[in-house]
C-alpha cells in the first residue's frame, strides 16, 4: 500500500485500497454547539458519568481525566453512523446540553494533529472534522448528570481558563476568540 501523502483522505468501502484511510490515529467527524448569550459561551465541566461512551462518544476514561483536570468543554460530540452535522446539533443541544432552539451552520473546520497530543499511545496524526454550529439562547441549559457545572463565560474571559481537547481552537477558527498567537 503507498504512504499515507500518496492515499486520498476518502473514507469508504474498502474495494480500493487507494480510496480507504484512516490516519495512523484515527479521524474524528463532530458537531459543536456555541451556544451564546450575549457575548457569552456556554461550556460545561465534564463529570464521569456513563453518558459519555453511550452518547458523547467519548471513552469514560478520558472524561475522568478530564473531570480531574477541571477542563471546560463545549457542548460537542462525535456524529453517529450516518447522522447528518445538522441532525447531530440538533441532538447535541437538546439532549447532551439541554438546550431549547435550533442551532445554525457556521462552519467546518479541519484539524490535523499529532495523535500524542492527547494519548501518549497513538502514533502518527490525527484529524479532527468538525462542524460548527451556533446557538443564542434566553436560559440556561437544563441541567445534565454528566456535566458537573455549566456556565456562560464571557468569550474574552475563555482563554484564560483550562478549555480542553482543542476547544479553544474551534472557537478562535470560528471567530468568536482574538488569535491567541500568530500562526505558523
Amino acid at each position: 500500500m503507498p504512504p499515507a501523502t500518496k492515499r486520498w483522505a476518502r473514507i469508504g468501502p474498502t474495494k480500493s485500497p487507494t480510496l480507504f484511510h484512516v490516519p495512523k490515529a484515527g479521524l474524528c467527524l463532530s458537531a459543536f454547539v456555541v451556544a451564546r448569550r450575549g457575548d457569552a459561551i456556554l461550556v460545561g465541566r465534564p463529570a464521569a458519568h456513563r453518558a459519555w461512551p453511550e452518547r458523547g462518544g467519548f471513552p469514560l476514561d478520558r472524561a475522568k481525566d478530564l473531570e480531574e483536570d477541571g477542563s471546560w468543554l463545549l457542548p460537542a460530540t462525535h456524529l453517529m453512523m450516518e447522522e447528518s452535522p445538522d441532525t447531530a446539533a440538533a441532538r447535541i443541544a437538546r439532549e447532551w446540553a439541554g438546550l431549547p432552539g435550533t442551532p445554525r451552520f457556521v462552519s467546518v473546520q479541519s484539524h490535523l494533529r499529532p495523535g500524542r497530543r492527547w494519548d501518549s499511545k497513538h502514533e502518527g496524526n490525527h484529524w479532527d472534522v468538525c462542524f460548527v454550529f451556533e446557538l443564542k439562547v434566553r436560559r440556561g441549559p437544563t441541567p445534565r448528570p454528566w456535566w458537573s457545572e455549566m456556565r456562560f463565560i464571557p468569550a474574552r474571559t475563555l482563554p484564560t481558563m483550562k478549555v480542553g481537547r482543542g476547544h479553544l481552537d474551534v472557537l478562535e477558527e470560528a471567530g468568536y476568540l482574538r488569535p491567541r498567537r500568530a500562526k505558523r
